[in-house]
């Protein structure tokens, strides 16, 4: 594999693997934003939770396996320069990210006309995608789920001083023990907050006294910034989707059972009940708790893809993954709105907000994420820059999995 010259294989149980962490996501929200979730039961609220973040940490998993996977260093590997491996990934994500983040700031004028004016920070922070990068419960967040976008561009930043050092572990033993510990750092952290936390919300109060009065509001704004949006802390999965990555490119490949294992490792974490009283779970559960087992699903799927990851409509959902994911407080709040006045009809605004997501996604994927990425791209291809196809970081081509 590390042999081979030119750009490496196209890994389609990746893709698969893409699309699912897609509908996962994109089910988490659909249900927690429409469904009468006072009627649920606690146990069941508390799995739909972990389904979002589950999804979530896939794509942070996956994101880290991919980028090495096609940037990583050795003979006959594709050239890798940090000013091109940027413009790739400004023009993966930005185009649609700029559209949707405009779109939520107009809205938000309408709605609240001073809003903007009086945040510029909070402004600029969404516009150069920085928001997750610091704690600030005073400043309003112009477009939520853009966070999730705002951390993977921490990992875009980290990713190229990190790949040599990984990219030189030299034996499968010595990533493995690579990903283990991007593994145990984290859940070291949690642990240290878990334990902590009152010291710790002593500390931001004193840095914020005008939550005095509202230390309930604080606290939940810091503990869901301390550990589950700030990059810091998440970067770690990012890491262990690396480690894993180089690990497949040593030739391991896991025994045949690994996939169903981690499949079952992954749902035995979403359904189980957690103690209330273990704070600890309920920290790793909005970060690092799943990384072990998405490492494994995706050494298994990336050699050996599952028939489901070859068909049309997969791939396309793969590939439109980030337009799904930043569409859905537009394409979910219609049928929110719906469920709420007719209470009866619930599961049909869910099954009508996931078709419509969906539907949206991948034309707005076709319509401008494609086009406008294709566009930043040709700077760098002959006739723009003078460079020639053999200058073309993998990642760059149509092939490539999409991040």
């Amino acid at each position: 594999m590390e042999a081979q010259r030119g750009k490496p294989a196209f890994l389609t149980g990746l893709g698969g693997f893409r699309a699912l962490a897609a509908l996962i996501v994109l089910t988490g929200h659909a249900l927690s934003w429409i469904a009468p979730l006072a009627t649920f039961p606690a146990a069941l609220c508390a799995s739909l939770a972990r389904l979002t973040q589950l999804g979530l940490s896939a794509f942070f998993v996956l994101s880290g396996f991919v980028l090495f996977y096609s940037h990583a260093p050795g003979p006959g590997r594709p050239p890798f320069g940090p000013g091109r491996f940027a413009l790739a990934r400004l023009a993966r994500v930005y185009p649609v990210y700029g559209l949707l983040a405009l779109a939520s700031l107009a809205v938000l004028l309408v709605r609240e006309p001073a809003i903007v004016s009086a945040h510029p920070g909070s402004l600029a922070a969404c516009l150069s995608l920085t928001q997750t990068w610091f704690f600030a419960p005073d400043v309003p967040a112009l477009f939520p789920i853009g966070w999730a976008v705002s951390t993977e561009v921490f990992f875009y930043l980290v990713f190229p001083l990190l790949r040599r050092p990984i990219g030189a572990l030299p034996s499968r033993w010595a990533a493995l023990w690579a990903g283990l510990a991007a593994v145990a750092v984290p859940l070291a952290a949690v642990a240290w907050i878990a334990r902590s936390w009152p010291a710790l919300f002593a500390w931001v109060l004193g840095r914020h006294p005008g939550y005095a009065a509202a230390t309930a509001d604080l606290a939940g704004l810091f503990f869901q910034w301390l550990t589950y949006t700030n990059p810091y802390l998440r970067v770690f999965e990012f890491v262990c989707g690396m480690a894993t990555a180089r690990l497949f490119l040593t030739g391991a490949r896991g025994p045949a059972w690994l996939g169903v294992a981690a499949v079952a490792g992954l749902a035995g974490l979403v359904a189980a009940p957690f103690p209330g009283a273990w704070f600890f779970l309920s920290v790793a559960a909005n970060n690092a708790l799943y990384a072990p087992f998405l490492a494994a699903a995706c050494l298994a799927l990336a050699a050996r893809p599952p028939a489901f990851a070859n068909r049309r409509t997969c791939k396309a959902i793969a590939g439109a993954s980030l337009s799904i994911y930043l569409l859905q407080p537009f394409t979910l709040e219609p049928w929110t709105a719906l469920a709420k006045a007719f209470p009866g009809l619930w599961p049909l605004a869910v099954a009508a907000g996931l078709a419509a997501t969906t539907a949206a996604g991948l034309a707005l994927s076709h319509l401008v994420e494609g086009p406008a990425a294709r566009r930043i791209l040709a700077w760098g291809r002959p006739g723009a820059s003078g460079r020639t196809p053999g200058n073309a970081p993998a990642a760059w081509r149509g092939t490539r999995p999409k991040q």
